[in-house]
């Protein structure tokens, strides 16, 4: 018999551990997202956090800490001197009595929410960006100097395209924006064949991936 061999109880109660700990690391992100916020930072981010000051956009803050609030948590503080409630050690505490499905509820609530939010601010997104809205926007952008750098030319097919979906990005930053870069290719560079737009917009997608990670 192997005598540094685990018996097989000490085994299980190990494995039964771990997978409690990953069972709260998993509920604890999806409830209180805002805790893990600093691990995307750019490098202006990490340092406006160690000044004290939360990067992210005043409605996420908004919305995270009325969240926090709902489960009598006080609202969350960024910075080296952030003084923050345990919530960790919260959703351990609910899952060791049983709760499991409690929580899953709530984070299932907050999806249907956000979804709802979503839907809603799509709608209005549509009624106000009209197709003729579209192109008088896309018309003043590529008369200005957005999305250009010196020594491109404005002509160049290459450049409109990439300056095209920047615009897009710019205006409707969740939603599907190929159809209407589609769109907008074949008004500006009429005669083209299909094969040709498509390969415009692989190229415009691939450099604001690298330029941008879009």
């Amino acid at each position: 018999m192997d005598q540094n061999r685990k018996p097989e109880s000490d085994i299980d109660a190990t494995d039964a551990g771990e997978a409690a700990q990953r069972l709260a690391r998993e509920l604890h992100g999806a409830l209180f997202p805002e805790e893990y916020d600093h691990m995307y930072d750019s490098v202006a981010e990490a340092k406006a956090r160690l000044r004290g000051e939360n990067p992210m956009d005043d409605k996420h803050v908004e919305r995270v800490n009325e969240q926090r609030t709902q489960l009598g948590f006080t609202q969350f503080v960024v910075g080296p001197d952030g003084d923050n409630d345990n919530t960790f050690a919260w959703v351990k505490e609910q899952l060791r009595n049983g709760e499991e499905d409690k929580l899953r509820e709530i984070v299932a609530t907050r999806a249907q929410v956000s979804l709802a939010i979503l839907r809603r601010k799509e709608r209005a997104r549509q009624q106000v960006q009209t197709p003729s809205w579209l192109d008088q926007t896309i018309d003043e952008m590529l008369s200005g100097d957005e999305f250009i750098y010196d020594g491109q030319d404005r002509t160049d097919p290459k450049v409109i395209a990439f300056r095209i979906l920047g615009e897009l990005y710019t205006v409707n930053r969740s939603g599907k924006n190929a159809p209407e870069f589609l769109r907008q290719i074949r008004r500006l560079l009429p005669g083209r064949s299909e094969a040709e737009y498509q390969n415009l917009l692989g190229y415009a997608k691939r450099e604001w991936m690298e330029a941008y990670g879009y």
